[in-house]
């Protein structure tokens, strides 16, 4: 992995991609109750010689994962959710540890190790260790450009739609952003 120049502002990229990830699912954790299958955007930015096979989830055809304990649906309170992203994606790197996930060589999303924190919000949604985030509001998050993207894009977005792998079987997060914008 490619680390960025260090300084005082600049943090390593796989740094970055983790506190983006982990924003993102505090994002998801305030929550309260609906599944929708909307299928996973393949990055597209790859020539097409390069491109082996898609990897998102059209590669093969999944099942739906059964619910865990978790909740799948609910709202977030978008001052609740600006006031996370004003304070930045540290604090919550002490609630969860990631790690890349790869298909072969072909990076596929960001598997969830663990929970550090057993009293996160997190724990109230439907994640378990093992479970692969895919993309965020169908875009996917390979490069810290796209977390970067999807990142900020939350303030304005109405909602937030994660798309995960558990073991062979799919299933979304989907938690809507209130109050609405226009």
């Amino acid at each position: 992995m490619k680390l960025a120049p260090a300084g005082p502002h600049r943090q390593p990229q796989g740094m970055r991609m983790r506190q983006v990830l982990l924003v993102v699912l505090a994002a998801l954790a305030g929550c309260a109750p609906k599944v929708r299958t909307t299928p996973v955007a393949v990055d597209e930015d790859l020539p097409r010689d390069q491109v082996v096979a898609p990897v998102a989830a059209t590669e093969i055809t999944r099942p739906e994962a059964p619910a865990g304990t978790g909740e799948r649906t609910g709202v977030i309170d978008r001052a609740r959710l600006v006031a996370i992203l004003d304070q930045g994606p540290g604090v919550f790197l002490r609630q969860v540890e990631v790690a890349p996930s790869l298909r072969g060589d072909r990076f596929v999303g960001w598997q969830l190790v663990q929970f550090v924190d057993r009293a996160s919000p997190l724990g109230a949604v439907d994640l378990a260790p093992g479970d692969v985030l895919l993309a965020i509001n169908g875009q996917p998050i390979s490069r810290p450009d796209q977390l970067q993207h999807v990142w900020d894009s939350l303030r304005t977005s109405n909602a937030v739609v994660a798309q995960l792998w558990r073991g062979e079987a799919k299933f979304e997060l989907e938690f809507q952003i209130e109050p609405k914008l226009p």
